[in-house]
């Protein structure tokens, strides 16, 4: 929900970003004479709010990944974190569960995971939200080597200590692009960002909430051509009981379209899910679902809640759907109905449908019409979190039963 496959390489000592360029190594740069090799390598490390500090403080060189348990880009990732670490004994390797570690994560303004961290003596010398391919970190790993670190300190005034706990940011923190694209306001419209905390209560009560023109203009059509364009799609059918569906969707990481790639890492960063939280609030820690949906004539879903496990101990907690139809009209279908109010909403264009997730929080999709003419496009998916949401509340009907008659109150 975050997934992007190929990310562009770049080497320590430049701010990394998605959209940054790249530039050279210092001048002069020498090769950084790391602590003499072990004889065997070193474990990765566990880095928490206790041991942070004492784990980088004055180390030549760490390679710190901040990360999310179960997201699937960091379950990728892991192998080739754990390999470029045997292949570097002389380097530290660490990890920090931001789940744990929130504070660190907000210290370093982690907002992706995983987030890739490379520490030279109490200097971030590189930084990059997602993972990287096997060879990019190699290449990465390479510059660092390369780096004059004389001249790295002259860049950077002021070298102290790192401290953990305190909100403030290393003097090194410039050299880390910030990732504030992966942030789900930055693309919000500004005009609607005053209305935003006045959603906590209506969510909480059990609301269905649409925001209209929710994103940038530009955002809005970049993901439309993304779904427009794609021909990945795979139709998905089944159910359970009285519960079935029929739809095309992108479940698929490796399917997705670059930009419908990025979307993913924004609707699964850390600042959208503390977005999520504040907005809900419920807590969104846990990794973000996240797929895109096409609803063609006969396509349909049965009434559901949306109640239901996600990875590990995480469950859903907020729904969202971000409709990017185009002059769909009424009576072609494909509207959410939302049960407890009755309500027949057909897509619009650029509106997102936000609700807690719960017993009571059923809906369904109406079938579209064999006449339908236009694409009902959709973005959709779960913010996950810990917290139980309940079960079913409604058990079935029930039976009054004679000889040979029978009667069902719903």
């Amino acid at each position: 929900m975050n997934k992007q496959k190929h990310r562009d390489s770049r080497h320590a000592g430049m701010a990394a970003h998605p959209t940054g360029a790249a530039r050279a190594l210092p001048a002069g740069a020498q090769v950084f004479s790391m602590r003499p090799v072990p004889t065997a390598p070193l474990a990765i490390m566990e880095l928490g709010d206790a041991d942070f500090a004492a784990g980088i403080d004055g180390q030549p060189c760490v390679v710190v990944a901040f990360r999310t348990p179960g997201v699937a880009e960091w379950t990728a990732f892991a192998p080739t974190f754990a390999a470029a670490a045997a292949r570097h004994p002389d380097v530290r390797f660490a990890t920090v569960n931001v789940a744990r570690s929130p504070a660190l994560a907000a210290q370093f303004d982690v907002r992706a995971t995983p987030t890739l961290m490379i520490f030279c003596s109490n200097i971030v010398v590189f930084a990059n939200p997602g993972a990287l391919p096997a060879e990019g970190l190699e290449q990465v790993l390479a510059g660092v080597r390369a780096l004059d670190m004389d001249e790295v300190r002259r860049q950077v005034a002021n070298v102290d200590p790192l401290v953990v706990g305190d909100g403030a940011v290393p003097a090194s923190a410039p050299l880390a692009a910030p990732a504030d694209d992966l942030a789900i306001e930055a693309h919000l419209r500004a005009p609607l960002r005053a209305l935003l905390p006045e959603l906590a209560a209506r969510l909480s009560a059990g609301g269905l909430v649409a925001i209209r023109d929710a994103f940038e203009p530009e955002f809005a059509e970049r993901m439309f051509r993304s779904l427009d364009e794609c021909t990945a799609w795979r139709v998905h059918d089944g159910g359970e009981g009285d519960f079935h569906y029929h739809h095309h969707n992108l479940y698929d990481n490796a399917a997705f379209p670059q930009d419908l790639a990025w979307c993913s890492r924004i609707f699964d960063s850390a600042a959208t899910k503390d977005w999520v939280t504040r907005m809900s609030g419920r807590p969104c820690p846990g990794p973000t679902e996240f797929s895109a949906s096409w609803y063609l004539p006969g396509d349909h879903s049965l009434p559901h809640n949306d109640v239901a496990h996600s990875e590990g101990a995480f469950s859903r907690q907020v729904a969202y759907v971000w409709h990017l139809a185009k002059n769909w009209r009424p009576e072609w279908g494909g509207a959410l109905y939302w049960c407890s109010k009755g309500c027949y909403l057909p897509p619009t264009f650029n509106t997102l449908w936000l609700f807690n997730v719960g017993p009571e929080s059923n809906h369904f999709v109406t079938h579209v019409s064999p006449y339908a003419r236009g694409k009902r496009l959709a973005i959709n998916g779960w913010w996950t979190g810990a917290g139980a949401v309940g079960e079913r509340a409604w058990k079935g009907p029930e039976h009054i039963r004679g000889d040979g008659a029978e009667i069902v109150v719903y």
